[in-house]
């Protein structure tokens, strides 16, 4: 016997909703949304094809109803989110999909995201282009859009202004009155920053001439 879908009925719990009957016995409840994008109507056979049609539409439902969720409660950048929803157990090209319409409905912003990061990064004290790009390449944010939203951030300020600043206020904080051991903790601080060395160097120095 082919199998029918009865009735569909707005549901009692949230009028976004519907009841689907098959047989006259409730199957599931869907997202008016989903009923209109599947199309179904009364009459329809409730076949093999239409239930895993209907599966797939229910799990990427859930998969966007998960990162909606997520979303309300931090920023996150798109590969960020889809790591943390492929940890949860989602599918990974479901949840790919279903990142790809959260961007094109503008609920992610990978530019406005790593722009954000950095501001609060360098809020903290400067930092350099390649610390920057390692850090915003743990927060698995493309390497172009990284680019971008550095050179944005950075503005005008170039490499050396940004190692003079880390440097002159590094240098406040280390009270050693061995030139060596100064010289050296500096330098090694302005480098785990993503400076190079020559430009540490040349910012230790106009920080210990600043300071003698």
């Amino acid at each position: 016997m082919t199998l029918l879908i009865t009735a569909i009925e707005p549901s009692k719990k949230d009028p976004n909703y519907r009841d689907v009957y098959v047989q006259g016995k409730l199957a599931m409840t869907l997202p008016f949304t989903t009923i209109e994008e599947l199309q179904l109507s009364v009459e329809q056979p409730w076949d093999e094809e239409t239930a895993h049609a209907v599966d797939e539409a229910c799990a990427v439902t859930t998969i966007r109803r998960m990162a909606l969720d997520l979303i309300s409660r931090r920023t996150w950048g798109s590969g960020e989110l889809l790591t943390r929803l492929v940890k949860r157990g989602c599918a990974r090209a479901a949840a790919k999909d279903t990142i790809e319409q959260l961007v094109e409905d503008g609920w992610l912003d990978d530019h406005a995201f790593a722009c954000a990061l950095i501001r609060q990064w360098l809020r903290k004290e400067p930092a350099g282009r390649r610390w920057l790009a390692h850090k915003l390449h743990e927060k698995e944010v493309e390497p172009q859009v990284a680019n971008n939203a550095i050179d944005e951030e950075l503005g005008q300020q170039s490499e050396q202004e940004a190692a003079d600043l880390f440097a002159s206020t590094r240098f406040a904080k280390i009270s050693s009155a061995d030139e060596a051991v100064t010289r050296k903790k500096v330098i090694a601080a302005l480098t785990r920053k993503g400076f190079a060395f020559d430009v540490a160097a040349e910012a230790f120095r106009k920080a210990q001439e600043a300071h003698s």
